[in-house]
């Protein structure tokens, strides 16, 4: 019950100081993603002296977004074309990050939530008769909510386990090829790609979960900000 109570807490917070930033914003030429997806995650581990293990294979797990985005810089205060293409994201995600395998003819399973924030930097460029595509560096913090490892008939909770339960800095990349619906929605495919930075643990191991993720999603935009 308290991860329960810990994820709530965690992204009932996020969520009011996502609302409350924006809120103090000015409304023009900005937008809202929402997207849902699946993970497929790969654990990667190797001890001290650099022996990899292979074993874990990756699993399905939930991934969902809500950011908002706006153009980096006020198109009146550049003269630069390339610079009023940039647009600026941020906002809240939830993914599961899931693994299974065998070791030693046991078998092994790893659930794991984690909860974060993303930002990226990216641009779109119009393909003509209402589709886009665009291209974003990003830029993620996640920290761990719930989790257990499973391993033959034992159950352990991974909250408090230096590996999972830490502060996980993500640096990736993503592609939306998007379709206009009307003059204020786009309805997008997405396809992304992250990297885990902060892999050396204390005992010199290291460790990371790289997750590719996949899906759709809409764009909102009230003030129509990409004609």
């Amino acid at each position: 019950m308290k991860t329960i109570k810990y994820l709530t807490h965690s992204l009932t917070i996020s969520f009011i100081c996502l609302i409350s930033i924006l809120c103090s914003q000015k409304l023009v030429a900005q937008d809202w993603r929402f997207q849902v997806g699946i993970n497929s995650a790969q654990f990667r581990f190797s001890n001290p002296i650099n022996s990899s293990a292979d074993s874990f294979q990756p699993e399905a797990g939930l991934h969902l977004y809500i950011a908002h985005s706006r153009p980096l810089v006020d198109s009146s205060k550049t003269k630069s074309a390339f610079v009023r293409k940039l647009l600026f994201q941020w906002g809240i995600h939830l993914n599961e990050f899931n693994s299974s395998g065998v070791v030693q003819h046991i078998p092994f399973s790893y659930s794991t939530t984690y909860a974060g924030l993303k930002s990226g930097l990216g641009m779109r460029s119009n393909l003509g008769k209402g589709f886009a595509i665009s291209y974003t560096g990003l830029l993620q913090v996640n920290q761990l909510v719930m989790g257990s490892q499973k391993m033959g008939v034992q159950t352990y909770n991974l909250q408090g386990n230096n590996q999972f339960d830490r502060l996980q800095f993500h640096l990736g990349a993503e592609i939306q090829v998007l379709k206009k619906l009307n003059a204020q929605t786009d309805l997008f495919i997405f396809f992304s790609d992250s990297w885990q930075l902060n892999t050396i643990q204390k005992d010199g191991s290291q460790f990371a979960i790289n997750p590719t993720s996949f899906g759709f999603g809409l764009h909102y935009s009230p003030f129509n900000s990409h004609e």
